[in-house]
């Protein structure tokens, strides 16, 4: 049965997360609503009664009467307001607050009297009406979230229909009425993956601000529906519901003051710039993580702190900081060692999230990096728990700008952790396993072994998260960026052997091209298409990056129709790295090293390469090798091929035509594959030139 019940303007169960109503950073007095002017006019023209006449103020003149007054004297009224009619205040003349006042009654010519409300007493009634509406919205959401939970519904249905007042209702529930109405925390909203009625709140202390940046609550709320739209479903580092809750409450369990500026500062990166933007979201970015450094402390060992050094990776990562971005990362990986596990309610889940998050991140960025990931040591995160259906369908919002009437979908938040785990785990092994310098020599057997991990990874992937064609509901950004990192990985793992020397090429290259296709598919015809590449995750962008690179240096040409050869892949992924580039600075020094592979390949550059890709900013306006070794923490985002085929046995091309078949690797006719020589290159960059130059 589909209940709906008009209470008020949003006829949903409201959901929990910082809103624009309240926030514990800011005070009553910041709320939005009271940006109105602070003179409002009366145009009704009636006396307000909330306005009495101070009698203190009027004036007798006792010794003036019509008998003895002077002729060429001005009369004054018996009585007299501050707040005067506006035909009086024109005149300059005393008015005696009645309606209408003695001067406009005995004028001629016929004139309304029309008082303006006094500024003090207009904001008052302004402050009172926001009371009032916060009082039927918090008793409105008391009901909703009984609903919610199939509370005394039936009982709740007979009261509205018996049209009771809310308060009556409300208090039927055994629930307080307006007992935390005054705090300063968040109240609910609709943007969010957690139900309201899991995290209630109460008992908050008024006083208390999370971040001393900024009080205004609605850009607070704005910045936080960023970060759990497009950051925390990729990198989960904390429950949502359980740093919502202790926000709330203002308790410092899973909530810091490091944490919420930490993720206000990674958010202001997901702002799109607006013309009515009162506020400066780059220069707030910088304070916030001004703030986050200035709060943290060497001997805070808590996991709010692991979690607020694991955000602050994030952003530097995404500023093209990354050296200092990886030191974030390492003193977030140290510190969780020296957390102590607590039996505290709800720890648990917390912990899981937070040391899960934080070796995702150290084996994506290893892998970015090409260098053996950090262990961290953990049990198994891909069982199936309890309460994973409630998780999983929980709404994960579009949200992109403010006041956005952003669509909703099922988020299967839960669903994609323990799969990214699974993934992560075979990535981790890959990577120990390719870039450790001193295993034995690689095998094709280790490489064909880890290659059927991935696509027994992927045959067993819940089809809600794999069957992307025949799924009605729209693909999630988060599910996407799974799939997307999936073929990456087989990308890497595999690409050395294209440019092995000795090694039959026409075994694999199939292979290859087709998961590099499907990549570029994903991002371009899925990702771009249904979000843009605004809001994705730094992985992607390096995801864009290998798969493009492959296909310029291996299938300039193409290999069949409906897929993209060189020059379309290079013109996709400058477009690509042009739409991240407006909130992650990295993705510049990401795009000059990308047209400089171009070039080396001699594939044409866009004709509009100045447009998506503005140079260096003054006084700078050249990249150098500085900016590189910080996006990339190497000299630049290609793969060490050398390094790799210098690890192989000296019979891998041998045993891997005999063990290649019973992983699926089978000779398919000559090779397609066509490198061009460097002489070929020269002349097709001489042919290009040429085409540039010729305007005919």
């Amino acid at each position: 049965m589909i209940l709906t019940v008009s209470i008020g303007p949003d006829n949903v169960f409201s959901q929990i997360r910082p809103s624009f109503g309240e926030s514990s950073a800011s005070s009553p007095s910041s709320h939005p609503s009271l940006s109105t002017s602070e003179s409002t006019g009366n145009s009704g023209g009636g006396s307000d009664p909330r306005l009495p006449l101070d009698s203190g103020n009027r004036s007798t003149s006792s010794n003036i009467s019509g008998s003895t007054a002077s002729s060429n004297r001005r009369r004054v009224p018996e009585s007299v307001t501050r707040n005067a009619c506006l035909n009086c205040k024109k005149a300059r003349a005393k008015c005696d607050g009645e309606k209408p006042c003695h001067r406009c009654a005995s004028r001629i010519e016929a004139s309304e009297c029309v008082y303006e409300v006094h500024i003090k007493h207009a904001k008052e009634e302004l402050v009172r009406q926001i009371r009032e509406l916060e009082a039927k919205d918090h008793l409105t959401d008391q009901i909703f979230q009984a609903l919610s939970t199939d509370e005394k519904v039936p009982e709740i249905l007979e009261r509205l229909r018996n049209g009771e007042p809310y308060r009556t209702i409300v208090k039927g529930l055994g629930r307080s009425p307006i007992d935390d109405l005054e705090t300063t925390s968040p109240k609910t909203s609709h943007h969010s993956t957690f139900e309201a009625s899991d995290h209630e709140m109460g008992g908050t202390s008024p006083s208390h601000k999370w971040t001393t940046v900024t009080s205004d609550s609605a850009v607070l709320d704005h910045l936080f529906q960023l970060y759990f739209a497009w950051v925390h479903p990729v990198h989960t580092l904390f429950s949502e519901g359980r740093f919502v809750d202790s926000y709330k409450r203002q308790s410092k369990n899973y909530c810091s003051s490091a944490l919420v500026n930490a993720i206000c500062a990674m958010a202001c990166h997901l702002h799109s710039v607006a013309d009515s933007d009162e506020v400066d979201f780059v220069r707030l970015g910088e304070e916030f993580s001004d703030a986050v450094r200035d709060d943290m402390s060497p001997e805070d060992k808590t996991i709010t702190t692991v979690q607020a050094f694991a955000v602050m990776f994030l952003i530097d990562s995404a500023r093209g900081k990354g050296l200092r971005a990886s030191s974030y990362l390492r003193v977030a990986t140290d510190t969780l060692s020296n957390v102590a596990y607590q039996t505290s309610d709800g720890f648990a889940e917390v912990w899981k999230n937070t040391v899960r998050g934080v070796q995702n991140l150290n084996v994506e960025w290893a892998q970015i990096t090409f260098q053996v990931p950090v262990t961290v040591d953990y049990t198994a995160f891909d069982t199936i728990e309890e309460d994973e259906s409630k998780l999983d369908e929980a709404r994960w919002y579009f949200y992109r700008y403010v006041s956005d009437q952003c669509p909703a979908w099922p988020g299967l938040l839960a669903t994609t952790n323990r799969e990214k785990s699974k993934l992560i785990r075979i990535i981790q092994d890959v990577s120990t396993m390719m870039y450790s310098q001193q295993a034995p020599k690689l095998s094709p057997r280790q490489i064909l072994q880890q290659y059927s991990r991935f696509v027994a990874w992927q045959d067993d992937l819940p089809s809600i998260l794999g069957d992307l064609e025949n799924n009605n509901s729209q693909a999630l950004p988060h599910v996407l960026s799974l799939l997307i990192l999936f073929k990456n990985s087989i990308i890497q793992l595999l690409r050395p052997l294209l440019d092995f020397e000795g090694f039959p090429t026409a075994l694999v290259e199939e292979v290859i091209w087709t998961h590099a296709q499907q990549g570029l598919y994903l991002i371009d015809q899925h990702y771009r298409t249904q979000y843009t590449c605004r809001y994705q995750p730094l992985s992607q962008m390096f995801s864009i990056l290998h798969l493009t690179d492959l296909i310029a240096r291996f299938f300039p040409g193409g290999m069949e129709s409906g897929t993209k050869d060189g020059p379309q892949a290079i013109h996709f992924a400058m477009e690509a790295l042009m739409q991240s580039r407006a909130g992650c600075p990295v993705a510049a020094p990401l795009q000059e090293l990308l047209r400089r592979t171009a070039n080396e390949c001699s594939i044409p550059l866009p004709r509009n390469l100045d447009e998506i890709m503005p140079p260096p900013r003054k006084p700078q306006q050249i990249y150098r090798l500085d900016d590189f070794i910080d996006a990339c923490t190497r000299k630049t985002y290609t793969q060490p091929v050398e390094e790799i085929h210098a690890r192989y046995a000296p019979s891998f091309s041998a045993d891997w035509v005999i063990e290649g078949p019973a992983y699926g690797f089978l000779a398919s006719g000559p090779s397609r594959l066509k490198v061009p020589s460097a002489e070929e290159r020269g002349a097709q960059s001489l042919m290009h030139i040429h085409n540039l130059l010729n305007t005919n």
